[in-house]
């Protein structure tokens, strides 16, 4: 027996109206994802910084410098859960007339990050500078949905991540961004043998303790995790054995260009529309058409019920009349007398 049109309704309806309600809650958490395939390049400018020429052994001010990032999605790394990022990194000095003499620094990197939350997880062969090394904290993104709270980022130079705290909002590309900033106090990274005079010291060459600080602030959106714009305030200096800045290796302030900007602005509004699409159109485009069915199949049921009703026969439930009147519905006509003789004979009574 095939079901009734209105009970299909009804029940499509209803299915429909289960899926508007998973939809934001469990469906669009498990599609909305860092992507596997991620290729993007960032520019970083500096004006009037001050770097260490190793070619002359001397400090150059005034310099102006372009940070410039590249990220690339190792897509057959990568699964459902994590994403593998390859990540190149070039200062460069603008003025330099020879490209071989541009580079000041280059780094590369090599992450695996959750796609859903950012957080850097030990596989796939992660490194810095080709040296195999375990990533902690927040990488390259934020979390889709990030909070005003303080989060662990992972810091390149010093290879350990230290908390990033929110201290605001902002509008920035159009966008209503959080804004996060962290601090790393100087921390020695590593020795370099240097001429003595560089650093105070009489001696020919002495060994002298390279130290880094950076302040670094980022503009997030926070529905996207996708970070806006960028800027560190870095510092890298040789100190003598006592302790003292001798020389500065690198100052600058590098921040994200405005095209940069736009660019990641429009990364964020993009993810945003796909994101609004899985968690506000469809629950709403489901939830309304679900509604029309199951309303569309009580009516179908109501109508098919009432019909069924005034096509029933009528039963008369009352008691039988067993009396003579009772018994006879129809009247009957007495019989004519007959005529004898041909007359009729009329009856007299006594």
């Amino acid at each position: 027996m095939r079901p009734a049109p209105g009970a299909v309704l009804v029940a499509a309806g209803t299915f429909l109206i289960v899926g508007a309600l998973a939809m934001p809650l469990y469906v669009a958490p498990a599609l909305v994802k860092v992507p596997l395939n991620q290729k993007s390049v960032t520019h970083s400018k500096a004006e009037n910084a001050t770097v260490f020429d190793f070619a002359t052994l001397s400090e150059r001010t005034g310099v102006n410098l372009t940070a410039t990032r590249a990220v690339r999605g190792d897509t057959e790394a990568g699964n459902a859960e994590r994403a593998v990022f390859d990540v190149g990194l070039t200062v460069t000095d603008d003025a330099a007339a020879d490209p071989a003499e541009a580079p000041i620094t280059l780094s590369t990197d090599r992450v695996a990050l959750d796609r859903r939350t950012g957080e850097a997880v030990a596989c796939c062969a992660e490194n810095i500078n080709g040296t195999a090394f375990k990533h902690e904290g927040l990488t390259y993104t934020f979390p889709f949905g990030t909070e005003k709270k303080t989060y662990q980022y992972f810091d390149n130079t010093v290879r350990k991540p230290y908390p990033i705290k929110y201290v605001g909002t902002e509008k920035l590309q159009g966008l209503t961004v959080y804004k996060f900033e962290m601090t790393v106090e100087p921390v020695q990274i590593s020795e370099i043998k240097v001429p003595g005079r560089l650093v105070g010291s009489t001696e020919p060459n002495v060994t002298a303790g390279r130290y880094y600080a950076n302040t670094r602030t980022l503009w997030v959106e926070p529905e996207t995790g996708v970070i806006v714009k960028g800027q560190e305030k870095q510092l890298q200096t040789l100190r003598d054995p006592a302790g003292v800045d001798q020389l500065k290796i690198i100052d600058a302030t590098l921040a994200f260009t405005e095209a940069t900007q736009r660019r990641q602005a429009d990364a964020a509004k993009d993810a945003r529309q796909k994101i609004n699409v899985l968690t506000v159109v469809v629950p709403i485009v489901l939830a309304v058409l679900g509604a029309l069915m199951v309303l569309l199949g009580v009516l179908i049921v109501v109508r098919g019920n009432r019909r069924g009703e005034a096509a029933a026969p009528a039963i008369d439930d009352r008691p039988a009349d067993d009396s003579p009147s009772g018994a006879a519905t129809e009247s009957v006509d007495e019989p004519a007398v007959p005529s004898q003789g041909g007359r009729r004979v009329e009856r007299t009574d006594a």
